[in-house]
Parts: structure tokens; C-alpha cells; sequence
């Protein structure tokens, strides 16, 4: 894995935490621990997140803190938005994350915020016990590395309409009546699960379903978690009735709420619904788009008291601090929602906004051959993380589809390609969370599967079956979800991907491809009648009668008439149809026809 070098950052406010001899997460870092024989205080921060500011601002400029941190630890610091593969395997509940490792990496202690007198007792305490116990120490990690090892073996299970239906409820039974939203205290969008609930009520058509995400997303725009000023949503409420929010603003979750806001809109024809969506756009328009390089910034900071001004009062203020890094995965999820916008809302720009930053992290943020890095920030940095090939994959399939050029298709096609090379479990089906090289240093010496991107990978293979008509690609994503059979059922509402995935997989997607060319309006209708289709899940492709020549070939198709769509699935493909009005009825009939009786 490529170790990118990055400095430090922390808290705006005063604060002495620099005074620290903070190490970057390498091996340097780690020879000097064993050689010493010190323990290794990681400290996990994002420079979003208000109690890491709040740590450095108290913990860490305690000067009774500093010196004996300097004195009898390696201190290592990373960013949880740069290297999120380490804070998987780290994170203690949350941000900051204080965890205290021996010089191997394994886990001897941890927190999250420690104030100053708490962590002027535990320094000592944990450096004490390690320095005084190492062989029990040693004991009782070789103990959870076989713990960690079988737990990790679980076996490939059978799919079937059960984790659908099973997820689904996980998600209905938590539902708040009052005020929307999963849970109580605190209250997160749970964006996945909104996705879910959308997805089924398009599948299933029970108003309920449409009510509860409806409801969730009306009362999070009404509430104090949506900035009436800017627009755009906090990342999340201290309150059930979505009060007191979390003040940063991420790329990610903004993204993730435009995307429920416009599949809303499509279901529910309310026009507030668009028009929030709209307010969403305005923020990342005018704070988290780079509109020189093209790409999208990753997050804007924690402002309580900057937040309750009036915009008019905002502009005589420092605003709060941009995250300029371009994170490829959170610049795709953008991409992605802007595609989706740009034929929902009929927004042009977006579209060429999303190709923008597709390109930017196409040409600066991929190493050929190798795939694409974790972020941006004046250079690339940090390989071979799935979360990001398939993010970036997913979003070029987004790109062929509303744009029809095939060169999308074909850079998909290449990352694809490098996700089954270098991440996959040939013998467990799905995976790993990093590639397959050797040289990781603590916990990263085990790979993992991540139900959520292998969710993502699933897609990304399912949607080039229907693509390409290659078999291997269906073989690959039935064995992505196989992987999780045995594993879902713990996880609850937080497999709302997953369970959407496996009932695509199941229940195969209406494919609609339309021959002709682009520059015609009548080309340009049909395009936009297939993607506007009420379904829960769709393929569409556009494809040029001359330039996809071969492409045509293999799906059956003839390159004329012109324009034409052609209905198909389950293998085979309708009679040409040449309008809008009877793409509809054309689907309606073959739905219905294949349906079981």
C-alpha cells in the first residue's frame, strides 16, 4: 500500500497539541515502539469532528500530558477520512478515538474523548502495566488474533427472498412515528436504510413504506439538522426530534441525502421535495465544489455559533474551515447524486459538474494498472482500498449510463477487472477491504470484508452482467452476497445495501437499450423516458447505431430503426419501440407477463 504523507491538522482554536512528537502511521513509527519497547498512543481525529478539536484543545495541550506522551510513548496520529482501513480496525466508539497499542499494533486499551485529569492518571497507568506485564500481553493478543481469525471464517450461505424481508423489518420496526427516522437518541439520517424503504415501497407499493422515509426526510428539512441559511443537512442530532445537531457538514452524507431526496421526488411528485433537493445542491455549489479543478471538497467544520447566524450575519464572519482533500469514494457518491439530479430535476449543468469531477479524479487520483488513490491534497495518495475502486466504478457505470459514452463503461471495466485481481477471496466469496499486498502493519496484516462495499461491488458486477452479457460477472456478484448470508442478521438495519442488492440480484432489473444517436432529439426522449422509469431497479445504455457496433453484436441487437428502445430481461428483448409512452406500456406488459401467476 502506497503510506501517503500528509501533515498533521488540528483543532482551529488555540490549542498546544503540535507540541506532541506525532508520528505518521508507518513503519518507522512502530520499529521505534519495539525497539524501545514503548507502547504506541494512536490517536484517531477527523478535522471535521468537534471532540477531537475539544481534545487537542484540553488533552492534548495539558503540559503534564505532552511530556509524558513525548517521554514514554510513540505517538501516532492519522485522519480518519484519509486512512478509514485503520480506523475500522481501531476505532474505540467514535471520534477521537484514544487507543493504546503495543509496539505489534494490537489494542491494550482505548476511548474516545479523555479529558486532561483522566488522561494524566491512564498515561502512566497503561505505559506501567505494558512495560511490567509483556508476556501475559503478548499472550493475550496471540489469544484474540485466533479469536479475530475464526471469527472471520464464516461460510458462504444461500440467497434467497428471506434477507430481503428480514432487513426490511429491521428497518420498519425501528422506525420513530413522531419525528421520522430510525432510533431515538441520537438520531442519524441512516441514509442506507431511507434507500431501502424507497426501494421497497417501489417494489412492494405498500404506502407505509413511502410514508417513512417520506416523513424522516420532510421533518429532517423542517428541523434544526438542515441549515435554512446555506442549505445542506449536519451530520447528525443530539435529539429525537432532529434538535441540537452535530454541526459539521460532509460530502458523503450530503450526497447520500440528495440521492433519498430525488428517489422521493420521483415516488411522491411533491415539489418540496425537489426543492430541498435543490437547497442540498446550492450548498455543495457554493462551499464543497472546487469548480476550478473540477472535483468535490470533503467536509466543512463543527460551527455552533456560526451556524445559528442569519446568512447576512455569516458573511461578516471567518467561515468555518473546508476540507478541500478531494476523497475519491465521497467524490464519487457526489458524482453520482449530480447524475441522478440532472435527469430528475433536468439540470444539464449537473451532469457536466459530475462528468468534471469523474475526470478529475480519473487524471490525478489513479495510478494505471493500479487503480485509484484514497484522496487528493496537492498529490495522490494512499492505494489499494476497495471502498474506493468501487465507489469510483459504480459512479462511471452512472456516467454511461446518463451520458452514453462508452468510455465509461470501459474505465468501470478496468477498475472492475483490478477489484477481482486484487481484492478478491477466491475460497470465502466477496471482498477484502485492501489489496493483496503484504506489508501492513498491525491489525491491517488482516483483511476484512466490508458488507457495504461489497454491497457496492455487488452492483457494480450485477450491472455489468446486464452491460456485457459476461456470466462471470453474475457469478462474481452472487458470490459477493453469498459471502454475508450468515453475517446479515447482526447487523440489522446497517445491511439496508446489502438486502437491496440481494433482491436486485434475485429479481432481475428491467433492461432498457436504446439504439441511436445521441445528438437527436428523438434519441434524447427516449433516453430520458428509460431513465425516469418507476422501477425499483433498472439497467439503461445508450448505444450509437455505427460507433457500438460490436457492443450491439453481443446483446442481439439490431443497429436499426433508429432510434429505437428495446425492452429485455430474463433474456429476452421486446420489439423496437420508437416513444416515450410505449417504453411504458412496454415494460408493463413484459412485467406482467413473466410474472408468476
Amino acid at each position: 500500500m502506497s503510506e501517503g504523507k500528509a501533515e498533521f491538522r488540528f483543532s482551529p482554536r488555540p490549542n498546544r497539541a503540535h507540541e506532541i512528537q506525532w508520528r505518521e502511521w508507518e513503519p518507522e513509527a512502530f520499529r521505534e515502539a519495539q525497539e524501545t519497547g514503548k507502547p504506541v498512543l494512536l490517536s484517531l481525529s477527523a478535522v471535521w469532528c468537534h471532540w477531537c478539536h475539544v481534545m487537542d484543545e484540553t488533552s492534548y495541550s495539558d503540559p503534564n500530558v505532552i511530556s509524558y506522551i513525548n517521554e514514554h510513548y510513540v505517538p501516532i496520529r492519522v485522519d480518519n477520512d484519509q486512512r478509514p482501513d485503520i480506523n475500522t480496525r481501531y476505532n474505540m466508539g467514535g471520534w477521537p478515538t484514544t487507543a493504546f497499542l503495543t509496539p505489534e499494533g494490537e489494542v491494550l486499551a482505548g476511548a474516545t474523548y479523555v479529558p486532561p485529569e483522566q488522561m494524566r492518571h491512564i498515561l502512566p497507568q497503561v505505559a506501567t502495566y505494558y512495560t511490567g506485564n509483556k508476556e501475559e500481553v503478548a499472550g493475550k493478543v496471540a489469544e484474540l488474533r485466533q479469536r479475530r481469525a475464526a471469527a472471520g471464517a464464516v461460510g458462504r450461505g444461500q440467497l434467497s427472498p428471506e434477507v430481503f424481508d428480514a432487513v426490511l423489518r429491521t428497518a420498519t420496526e425501528a422506525y420513530d412515528p413522531v419525528f421520522g427516522g430510525l432510533g431515538t437518541t441520537p438520531k442519524f439520517p441512516h441514509s442506507e436504510a431511507l434507500d431501502l424503504l424507497l426501494y421497497a415501497y417501489r417494489r412492494i407499493r405498500d404506502p407505509d413504506l413511502l410514508h417513512m422515509a417520506r416523513k424522516t426526510l420532510e421533518s429532517m428539512a423542517r428541523s434544526e439538522v438542515f441549515d435554512h441559511e446555506w442549505g445542506g443537512f449536519f451530520r447528525y442530532a443530539t435529539k429525537r426530534n432532529w434538535s441540537e445537531p452535530h454541526y459539521e457538514k460532509m460530502l458523503e452524507d450530503n450526497a447520500d441525502l440528495l440521492h433519498n431526496l430525488l428517489a422521493l421526488y420521483r415516488s411522491s411528485d411533491d415539489r418540496a421535495h425537489a426543492d430541498t433537493a435543490e437547497r442540498v445542491i446550492d450548498y455543495l455549489e457554493s462551499r464543497l465544489r472546487d469548480k476550478a479543478a473540477g472535483f468535490f471538497c470533503g467536509s466543512q467544520d463543527a460551527d455552533e455559533e456560526f451556524y445559528k447566524l442569519s446568512a447576512a450575519e455569516r458573511e461578516k464572519r471567518t467561515e468555518p474551515y473546508i476540507d478541500r482533500t478531494c476523497y475519491t469514494a465521497w467524490n464519487a457518491l457526489a458524482a453520482s447524486a449530480y447524475l441522478e439530479a440532472s435527469w430528475t430535476l433536468d439540470r444539464p449543468d449537473l451532469r457536466d459538474a459530475a462528468l468534471a469531477a469523474l475526470a478529475f479524479a480519473w487524471e490525478r487520483c489513479r495510478e494505471p494498472g493500479q487503480g485509484v488513490y484514497r484522496f487528493h491534497d496537492g498529490t495522490p495518495q494512499v492505494l489499494g482500498l476497495l471502498g474506493d475502486q468501487a465507489y469510483m466504478a459504480r459512479a462511471l457505470l452512472d456516467a454511461h449510463e446518463v451520458s452514453g459514452d462508452s468510455t465509461y463503461l470501459e474505465r468501470a471495466l478496468e477498475l472492475a477487472r483490478l477489484i477481482l485481481d486484487r481484492f478478491a477471496d477466491r475460497d470465502g466469496g466477496g471482498f477484502f477491504d485492501i489489496w493483496d499486498k503484504n506489508e501492513y502493519l498491525g491489525r491491517l496484516r488482516e483483511r476484512q470484508k466490508s458488507v457495504q462495499e461489497n454491497a457496492v461491488c455487488a452492483e457494480v458486477f450485477t450491472r455489468l452482467h446486464y452491460l456485457t452479457r459476461e456470466e462471470e460477472y453474475r457469478r462474481v456478484a452472487q458470490a459477493a452476497l453469498e459471502a454475508f448470508v450468515n453475517a446479515y442478521p447482526h447487523l440489522g438495519y446497517f445491511a439496508a445495501d446489502y438486502a437491496r442488492q440481494v433482491d436486485t440480484f434475485l429479481n432481475p432489473p428491467v433492461e432498457i437499450n436504446i439504439v441511436g444517436d445521441a445528438a437527436q432529439e428523438a434519441t434524447r426522449v427516449l433516453h430520458r423516458a428509460a431513465l425516469a422509469l418507476d422501477q425499483p431497479s433498472r439497467v439503461v445504455q445508450l448505444l450509437h447505431p455505427q460507433r457500438d457496433a460490436d457492443r450491439l453484436d453481443a446483446l442481439s441487437l439490431p443497429p436499426t430503426p433508429s432510434p429505437a428502445a428495446y425492452v429485455c430481461t430474463s433474456g429476452a428483448c421486446s420489439a423496437p419501440v420508437s416513444k416515450p409512452e410505449e417504453l411504458v406500456k412496454t415494460v408493463r406488459e413484459i412485467q406482467e407477463a413473466i410474472r408468476p401467476q
